[in-house]
C-alpha cells in the first residue's frame, strides 16, 4: 500500500504533564534513586523525552478499549502468539492476535507437501500486501502488525519547555500489619507537573474511520483520561495534550490533510470533503469502502508546498472534521464483521490461492 501515496494526515500533539510522571528508563545505578525517567543526548546534553514507541503503545492499548466497547471480538489480542501469556480469548473481548493467524497460515504443522503449499502461501501473502490489510482488525490495519507496517508514526516527544524533575519516595506495606514493610523502602525520580513535550504524528494513506479512531485517543487525552508512564495506579502519568496551533519545521500549525498534486484523482475532490482510501481506490480493494469521504464546514488554510496540496484544520473545521470522522468510527466499528478463525483462515487461503501475486 506504501507504493503510492494517496493522503496523508499529520500535526504536532503538545504534551503538558499534569502531575508528576515516569517512563522508566530500566538501567540501575549505583547511587541515587531506584527509577529514573528515560534520558537522550540531544543538543549536546542529555534531557528527558517520551519515547515514541511509548507513545505508541498507549495510543493502541486505548484503541482497542474503545473498539472493544463498540463491539467484542472485532481487535486481537497482540500477545495471542506468546507462549507466555496464557490467555482463555473465549473469556475476553479479543480474537486471535493477526500476526498469530497470518503465521499460523504459512508455517502449520505437517509433513513435507503441505509445507511446499504454505511456501506458495507465504510467497503470495508477502506480495499480496492489499490481503493482509483486508483481513486484519481495525488496530493492526492503523498501527500495523507482522503481517504489515501501520498507517501510523509516532516520533519521539522532546522538551519544549525547561526540563524539571523531583525526588519521591515510596515504601512497600505489609499486607499483615499494614504499616511500612522494613527494608522495602524504594525512590523515584519523576518528571516535574507543567513539563511540555512535543511529538510529530503522521498518518498515510489512511481511512476516514482511522481517523476518527485517532481523534478518539486525542479527545481523551484532551480531557485527561489516559496516564502515560509507570505508576499510574499511584497518581503518576497524568497529562493533557492538545493539537498544538503553532507550525513548525516548514509545516503550518493545526490538522494538516494532504494529498499529491496534479494526480487525476484530486482534481475531483470538492474542497469542502476530505477523502479517505477507499474513496480514492473506488474498487473496493484492500478491504475498503468506495464511499470513504466525508464533508466538513468551516474555512481552512490551503497551500502548495512541493508537491503536495495542503490543508490546515483548526476551529470549526476541526471541529467539523473530528465530530464526522469520529461517527464513522463508530459506524465502522459496529458494523465490522468478525468471522470465526476457521472461516477467516479458509477465506484468506482461497484468496492467496486464487489471486496468487498478481497485484
Amino acid at each position: 500500500m506504501l507504493k503510492k501515496l494517496v493522503n496523508e494526515a499529520y500535526f504536532t500533539l503538545r504534551i503538558t504533564t499534569t502531575g508528576p510522571l515516569l517512563v522508566r528508563s530500566g538501567q540501575a545505578t549505583i547511587s541515587g534513586p531506584d527509577m529514573t525517567p528515560v534520558l537522550t543526548f540531544r543538543n549536546g546534553r542529555s534531557e528527558i523525552f517520551l519515547p515514541g514507541s511509548s507513545l505508541k503503545g498507549v495510543f493502541r492499548s486505548h484503541s482497542e478499549k474503545i473498539v472493544c466497547s463498540l463491539k467484542p471480538r472485532v481487535v486481537c489480542y497482540p500477545f495471542s502468539g506468546n507462549e507466555d501469556k496464557i490467555v482463555d480469548l473465549a473469556q475476553h473481548d479479543y480474537r486471535v492476535s493477526c500476526g498469530e493467524m497470518f503465521t499460523r497460515l504459512v508455517k502449520p504443522e505437517g509433513g513435507e507437501e503441505r509445507n511446499l503449499e504454505q511456501n506458495t502461501l507465504r510467497a503470495a501473502l508477502e506480495a499480496r500486501t492489499d490481503l493482509a490489510y483486508a483481513y486484519s482488525c481495525p488496530t493492526c490495519r492503523l498501527f500495523g502488525s507482522t503481517g504489515f507496517i501501520g498507517r501510523i508514526a509516532i516520533s519521539d516527544a522532546y522538551l519544549a519547555s525547561g526540563s524539571f524533575t523531583e525526588q519521591r519516595d515510596g515504601v512497600g506495606i505489609d499486607r499483615l500489619t499494614g504499616g511500612a514493610s522494613h527494608g522495602a523502602k524504594f525512590e523515584l525520580e519523576v518528571v516535574s507537573t507543567g513539563v511540555i513535550f512535543e511529538t510529530d504524528i503522521h498518518l498515510r494513506n489512511f481511512e476516514i474511520w482511522q481517523l476518527g479512531m485517532l481523534f478518539v485517543i486525542l479527545q481523551d487525552l484532551e480531557d485527561e483520561l489516559i496516564h502515560i508512564g509507570s505508576g499510574r495506579s499511584r497518581g503518576l502519568g497524568k497529562v493533557v495534550a492538545q493539537i498544538s496551533p503553532q507550525g513548525r519545521n516548514g509545516r503550518p500549525g493545526g490538522f494538516v490533510i494532504s494529498t499529491i498534486r496534479g494526480s487525476r484523482e484530486a482534481s475531483k475532490m470538492p474542497a469542502n470533503e476530505v477523502w479517505g482510501l477507499g474513496r480514492w481506490l473506488n474498487d473496493g480493494s484492500y478491504g475498503t469502502q468506495s464511499d470513504d469521504s466525508l464533508a466538513f464546514t468551516g474555512q481552512v488554510e490551503s497551500r502548495e508546498r512541493g508537491i503536495r496540496n495542503e490543508r490546515a484544520f483548526t476551529g470549526e473545521a476541526l471541529d467539523s472534521l473530528r465530530q464526522g470522522a469520529i461517527q464513522s468510527f463508530i459506524k465502522r466499528m459496529q458494523a465490522w464483521d468478525v468471522p470465526p478463525e476457521r472461516e477467516w483462515t479458509a477465506s484468506l487461503k482461497a484468496a492467496l490461492l486464487e489471486k496468487g501475486v498478481a497485484r
